[in-house]
């Protein structure tokens, strides 16, 4: 059975040609049922015009003049030929002129349709009939099922008569039930429309509000929150339904709807990203079976909109002086103050500056989530400690250059403090001659000979021994690679001693101690990178 409300068997039909053939069971002892969604099934009046209440009458015109009035177009309810409630309804129209009545009944897109009605007509052979009519969105009749009203109405009875399922078309926005004659009168009674069909809305969730709708707009990184909803439409329990969503993890068990019922699906879709912006993420709904066959599939859709992630991330440190060349932060190295910094997004391009306080510390703030790279402006003079000796926090970062590796900042924190650079001032030397003195007058002169073999040490400001040498062949001697600082220079020779100190230009004297054979300390740095004339005149 196709229907479940209904007695008589019929087959199920697409409706494809404009008409369906009169050709339908006709049931005289079934007992009457009518109702299911016809808008007016008993159609009973309406008390302003005797018309039954929600028809909509298009008489024929122009009317014939000397028209009986018995045949004058009117819609009309009597009692006689009443099957159900109190009246039947009644088209009149004059001969050979058209006369119909509609009644505009509920549309669902897909539904597949059922009718009875009771009917009689004065003039069964001139076709009157009853059915329903398919319009699209312009309201073009677009297709119409109909069954000629074969009964003959002068035994005062009405018959039931059972349409062919009617499957409404894609192009379809809206049906009608309908009743037209051309001759006389046609009669009709107890309306019994049956649907099977049903509705399917794909929604997500606003997560600042909270509401459903078929788009939304969320943050990358945030879950879509999705639901789809099956709604029965009609008046016939269905089966089978099966809900298909690709963005959903694992399938949906198939579940039956009574008719009226609604079920409800969920789903989550996490970690959303830019990329997913525009995604439109559509469910399908298919197997649905009403106890007459089965019902066309069915698709709905939700749009996301993904905004990037609010600007929150921040980058930084530190640039310090790495006094002891070892690539750490210690405590008595201090900040590096005027050092422009670059940030570069992945791409390589640039997004802000800036430059390095009175402590040696930066930072960039309001950033997005993502990928940067920060590049160091190397004082001239200065060069780049070495990298990733220890703990991010301590160690400097960044290449011989000045630029770090790509580093990404997200959650959960958004921040990236440990962006250092450690600088090394330039290198000084100092140095450079010992020479035996002949003359004992403390000043190189011509023909003096350097001296080999002279031990060489060099001193901090502390009087801590740095490093050592041994004069060459020539009497020369040095100390390269020396960090800013103070330092001494002492002299040994065995079995000599200094000779006078200071009593020439700084180039040609002699400038060791008599008695301890150390020159004065020399300061080397920014003023002074290199000092090469401390000399020892040895007797």
């Amino acid at each position: 059975m196709i229907f479940s409300r209904r007695t008589a068997a019929v087959a199920v039909v697409a409706i494809a040609a404009a008409v369906v053939p009169a050709s339908a069971s006709i049931a005289e002892d079934a007992p009457p049922v009518c109702g299911g969604l016809a808008a007016n099934p008993s159609v009973e009046l309406a008390a302003r015009n005797g018309a039954p209440d929600g028809y909509v009458f298009a008489p024929a015109a122009p009317v014939p003049p000397g028209t009986p009035a018995a045949k004058v177009p009117k819609l009309l309810t009597e009692r006689e030929y009443a099957v159900d409630g109190q009246r039947a309804a009644v088209v009149q129209t004059p001969d050979g002129k058209t006369s119909t009545a509609y009644q505009t009944e509920r549309f669902v897109p897909g539904g597949v349709y059922g009718l009875s009605v009771w009917t009689a007509s004065r003039a069964p052979r001139y076709e009157p009939a009853t059915g329903l009519r398919f319009y699209d969105a312009t309201g073009t009749q677009i297709q119409e099922t109909k069954l000629v009203a074969g009964h003959y109405a002068g035994d005062g009875a009405l018959v039931r008569q059972d349409f062919p399922a009617a499957t409404a078309p894609s192009k379809a926005a809206a049906v009608k039930f309908f009743a037209t004659t051309t001759l006389d009168r046609l009669h009709w009674d107890c309306v019994d429309l049956q649907l099977a069909a049903y509705s399917v809305k794909k929604e997500v969730q606003n997560p600042a509000t909270g509401a459903w709708a078929s788009f939304a707009t969320v943050t990358a990184g945030e879950t879509a929150h999705y639901r789809v909803t099956v709604t029965n439409e009609g008046t016939e329990d269905l089966t089978g339904i099966t809900v298909q969503d690709p963005w959903c993890p694992g399938t949906f068990e198939p579940f039956a709807l009574a008719a009226g019922a609604n079920r409800q699906l969920t789903c989550d879709h996490p970690d959303l990203t830019v990329a997913d912006s525009g995604h439109v993420n559509t469910a399908k709904v298919t197997g649905v079976r009403y106890p007459g066959g089965t019902l066309g599939d069915k698709t709905a859709s939700a749009t996301i909109t993904v905004l990037p992630p609010p600007a929150i991330a921040k980058i930084g440190d530190f640039v310090w002086a790495d006094r002891n060349r070892d690539g750490l932060q210690d405590p008595d190295e201090p900040g590096v103050a005027g050092v422009k910094v670059t940030l570069k997004d992945g791409a390589g391009g640039t997004i802000g500056t800036a430059t390095t306080d009175d402590k040696g510390k930066y930072g960039f703030e309001k950033l997005k989530d993502g990928t940067y790279q920060v590049c160091f402006a190397v004082p001239a003079d200065f060069t780049v400690t070495r990298r990733d000796a220890g703990s991010d926090d301590r160690d400097s970062d960044a290449d011989p250059g000045g630029c770090t590796a790509p580093r990404t900042v997200g959650a959960p924190s958004h921040e990236d403090f440990a962006v250092d650079l450690g600088l090394l001032s330039p290198t000084n030397r100092i140095g450079d001659f010992a020479w035996a003195d002949t003359n004992g007058n403390g000043v190189q002169d011509a023909g003096e000979p350097g001296l080999a073999g002279v031990k060489v040490v060099l001193k901090d400001a502390s009087g801590k021994q740095v490093a050592s040498v041994v004069t060459g062949s020539g009497g020369t001697y040095g100390f390269d690679g020396l960090a800013d600082g103070t330092y001494q220079v002492c002299f040994t020779a065995e079995g000599r001693h200094p000779t006078a100190r200071g009593v020439g230009d700084a180039a040609r004297d002699s400038d060791a101690d008599l008695v301890s054979g150390c020159a004065e300390p020399r300061t080397l740095g920014p003023a002074k990178r290199e000092d090469r004339t401390v000399d020892v005149g040895f007797a």
